[in-house]
């Protein structure tokens, strides 16, 4: 059997949210493999697991920006160590800035953050040097957790949300031809969406991994058979609750946050209402953090 460390529980702790004890008889039950024991508190706490992964581990501000024509956008998170500091002006208006700068060029995706910091976001000045000096100034370390950058390459549109606390923020690239003001609205309508409904995480349950389904389906088999529900029927309930995660992780069959301006519509009715071939294509949420 392997050895539980302290690390081992505190990384069950941090995942799950689960008490000490019950993390550590987990990873003894499953004999120190993580995702199992995760899997093994699910079963046993329902709900209550992973409500402390939703907690903020830090301070910081996320920011987005878009170019003129709305066909390259990004989203980054800078994080610091007060929320004093997260609400200072000149430190939003860095982020801003570096927003600004991954937007305007670059290929599509995750940014590797060593490399961004090498750029230069102003003639003479890397990205480093201006976050050093930040730092400096803020008296706090000044920390660029991470950045995404869009691209549309085609016809389409990117967009984005930022909530007013700047601690949650969405961008949305729609692909699809059609009037360029409707595609911009749709774009931030979905990143309104998503900023509220955190659970999303992928754009269709198409784009589940395999291995995904089949863990929450094993979690849910083991769940009927912890109730006491017969075996018979305990493949249907486990696949009944399958299809019921599936909406709530994937952005397409949910309705859109705000039923009353959108006639109850979901996310993949409001994209065929702008045009036919019209896809909401890629999302990220950034939450200080997280």
């Amino acid at each position: 059997m392997s050895t539980i460390t302290a690390a081992d529980v505190k990384a069950l702790r941090q995942k799950t949210g689960a008490g000490m004890m019950d993390c550590k008889k987990a990873l003894q039950e499953a004999d120190g493999d993580l995702d199992k024991a995760v899997e093994i508190l699910r079963v046993k706490l329902g709900n209550k697991v992973g409500k402390l992964a939703d907690r903020d581990a830090s301070e910081g501000t996320v920011q987005a920006a878009s170019v003129a024509d709305g066909t390259r956008g990004a989203l980054v998170e800078v994080d610091c160590n007060t929320d004093f500091v997260a609400r200072n002006d000149d430190f939003i208006a860095f982020a801003k800035q570096l927003a600004e700068h991954v937007a305007s060029a670059g290929n599509p995706g995750a940014v590797d953050v060593e490399v961004l910091l090498r750029e230069e976001i102003a003639p003479g000045q890397t990205i480093e040097a201006a976050r050093a000096d930040l730092s400096g100034t803020m008296g706090e370390n000044v920390v660029i957790r991470r950045a995404e950058r869009f691209v549309v390459d085609g016809e389409g549109s990117v967009a984005s949300y930022i909530h007013a606390t700047g601690k949650v923020g969405v961008a949305v690239q729609v692909n699809g031809s059609g009037d360029a003001a409707e595609l911009e609205t749709l774009a931030r309508e979905v990143a309104l969406h998503v900023a509220a409904v955190p659970a999303t995480k992928y754009v269709s349950g198409d784009d589940v991994p395999q291995d995904e389904r089949d863990a929450e389906l094993r979690v849910y088999a083991q769940q009927a058979e912890a109730e006491g529900k017969p075996e018979a029927i305990r493949e249907k309930i486990a696949g009944g609750k399958l299809q019921k995660w599936l909406k709530e992780i994937a952005l397409l069959p949910q309705e859109h946050i705000n039923p009353d301006k959108h006639d109850g519509k979901t996310i993949e009715q409001l994209a065929k209402a702008v045009g036919d071939d019209v896809t909401v294509a890629r999302f990220a949420r950034f939450q200080v953090g997280e």
